[in-house]
């Protein structure tokens, strides 16, 4: 359980450490897209593809990211601290210099990850013939409708 919630903190840190702004996965606000149920048939196929393929890179580049970390010397735990004191200045940590420049230098990988990962995610998604917008609508729809959950869920492979 402790290593689920490490791996998501690190991908947490990874993405908003990124400087990629056009992004298809942040969290997307209700006000921001309209939430819409009216998807054509084949919207919902090419998002299930995309969304398939989007999986499996995430998988790869979460593996890729806790290797970076690793070889850099860190437990995922001490480098989502160090991390969360980053980002939370109130928050002080005992840190050796040598040991933030570790850090840092991880830090920038994992980064690096991040936008190849986010920028292969957006071609996966033009390639099954969607656009950005149309997946992320149809991500907050899954999320806030149950019609177009069962559309959605209907078509992903049974276990």
């Amino acid at each position: 359980m402790n290593t689920l919630k490490s791996r998501a903190i690190l991908i947490f840190v990874a993405f908003s450490l990124s400087i990629f702004n056009n992004v298809a996965f942040t969290q997307v606000n209700s006000s921001q897209i309209p939430i819409k149920e009216n998807f054509k048939p084949e919207e919902i196929q090419c998002f299930v593809k995309a969304n398939q393929k989007i999986i499996y890179l995430e998988k790869t580049s979460e593996d890729e990211m806790i290797k970076v970390v690793k070889e850099e010397g860190f437990t995922l735990a001490r480098f989502n601290e160090i991390a969360a004191s980053q980002q939370n200045p109130e928050k002080e940590i005992s840190i050796e210099q040598e040991e933030l420049q570790s850090f840092n230098d991880a830090a920038q990988k994992v980064a690096g990850i991040s936008k190849t990962t986010e920028n292969k995610m957006n071609a996966s998604i033009e390639e099954e013939g969607l656009d950005i917008i149309t997946y992320q609508q149809i991500v907050l729809a899954y999320q806030n409708s149950s019609k177009v959950k069962h559309e959605v869920d209907s078509l992903l492979p049974k276990k």
